[in-house]
């Protein structure tokens, strides 16, 4: 294990866990009632989850509040009761092939072949990045670290005059 570390208030993110007493969700699925802070609003939602409560499917184990970009956050964890579901055909094997030109090719035991399509994420990055490199390419300016002026380039303050 070691030696303890010892932690600052200045770098850690203010954050509490409530993991015993009231963590229930209101009826008008807008609000959370959290052990010593009470009745708290929530931005979003949160019909899905009292639904699953209601019923019995899921039970909330705790609830984590933290400070995060100027705002007050709260996730809950929760256990959920999943029903298996059942498999269409039992006994029939599947063979996967990963690949470029394809993601995957599925082959089964009845002799079927299916292909699964690439994203093509590469198609889209390649595609954004000569968008940015022609941009770049028509800036002119001072580069970064070089001692040269820029050309006439605008800067975001300067307005242009035209003489006619």
């Amino acid at each position: 294990m070691g030696v303890p570390r010892i932690k600052t208030k200045r770098k850690t993110r203010p954050a509490c866990r409530f993991t015993t007493g009231t963590i229930r969700i209101e009826l008008d699925n807008r609000h959370v009632s959290l052990p010593r802070l009470g009745r708290i609003r929530t931005h979003e939602s949160t019909i899905k989850l009292s639904g699953r409560i209601q019923t019995g499917r899921a039970r909330i184990l705790s609830a984590t509040v933290r400070y995060e970009r100027g705002r007050w956050f709260v996730s809950f964890q929760v256990e959920t009761a999943r029903e298996m579901s059942r498999v269409s055909h039992p006994d029939t094997a599947v063979g996967i092939d990963l690949g470029v030109k394809h993601l995957a090719v599925l082959a089964d035991s009845s002799g079927q072949t299916r292909y699964e399509p690439n994203p093509e994420h590469l198609d889209g990055a390649l595609k954004l990045l000569r968008f940015h490199s022609r941009r770049v390419s028509r800036r002119q300016g001072p580069e970064a670290g070089s001692r040269r002026d820029g050309g006439r380039r605008p800067t975001a303050n300067a307005t242009r005059s035209t003489t006619g």
